[in-house]
């Protein structure tokens, strides 16, 4: 065999062996690359958490005393590779404009970073309720490679600003300060059915809303079974997002239709002691 031939064998076995490259990076490789820095409300006990405790029976302190954790879950969607980082809190203690309406047992909250077609990342969603919040890569505070998320004090819901967030009337106010810890948790990658956890469809928690108040909220299911599609979909869920710079969403059919049962109600008691009188 002739030297140039030895000298193109070794070249091929060499680009074999490597290691990959940014834009052949592996999931994972991207999933910690770009795992966001959480940026606390000074009065929240604590970051997200590895699930393990809770689903060991813990609760309360003891189950917010777990590591910090993030659980990443990389989706090829829209022509494009999505990251998403789910976050676990043991607890939501967050009212809903109504005594103790909004507080539950459990609590997923979550973002993802959107990758253009050569890995580098473009766009960031940032769950915030039953609604969200869509921003252009440039829009967002960042630390390297990775996002700046403000957590919302009682609620977890994540913004790309620090501050005051308003939210519909009954529900109060978001306050996402920015004066507590800065944290970035480890990432551990799940997968449809790895751990065995995100298999299940069981809520996480004993919380359960009664039929007649829909201000209420019971424990919600695991990522892969959220309602809204984002496990499978990422692509589609941060099309409907509000744009980053839009004030709060719009109110939610329940006030509405909680108005207007109290309106109905109330010309109902005019015209019964009208015809009382008569």
């Amino acid at each position: 065999m002739t030297r140039r031939r030895l000298a193109l064998l070794a070249g091929a076995l060499l680009l074999c062996t490597a290691p990959p490259s940014a834009a052949a990076a592996t999931d994972e490789t991207l999933l910690r690359r770009h795992a966001p820095v959480l940026v606390l409300d000074a009065r929240e006990p604590g970051p997200p958490v590895a699930v393990e405790p809770f689903l060991g029976g813990a609760r309360g302190a003891d189950a917010r005393d777990a590591p910090a954790r993030v659980y990443g879950h990389a989706v090829r969607d829209g022509g494009r590779r999505w990251l998403q980082y789910w976050f676990f809190y043991p607890d939501n203690p967050q009212d809903r404009g109504i005594l103790r309406s909004g507080r539950h047992e459990g609590d997923w909250e979550m973002l993802q970073v959107g990758l253009d077609a050569r890995e580098r990342p473009q766009a960031v969603t940032f769950a915030q309720h039953a609604w969200r919040q869509g921003c252009g890569w440039p829009d967002v505070a960042r630390d390297g490679p990775a996002p700046v998320a403000y957590v919302a004090h009682a609620s977890h819901a994540t913004y790309p600003r620090r501050g005051t967030h308003d939210r519909p009337w009954p529900d109060p106010d978001d306050e996402a300060r920015g004066d507590g810890r800065r944290v970035r948790p480890a990432v551990q990658v799940i997968s449809d059915d790895r751990p065995r956890w995100v298999a299940k469809r069981t809520p996480w928690g004993a919380s359960r809303a009664a039929w007649w108040s829909p201000a209420e909220q019971s424990s919600p299911v695991g990522p892969r079974f959220q309602d809204d599609g984002r496990w499978r979909a990422p692509a589609a869920w941060h099309a409907g997002a509000r744009a980053c710079a839009d004030g709060p969403p719009g109110h939610p059919w329940w006030a509405f239709a909680g108005l207007a049962g109290l309106v109905a109600l109330s010309i109902a008691e005019i015209l019964r002691r009208r015809a009382s009188r008569a």
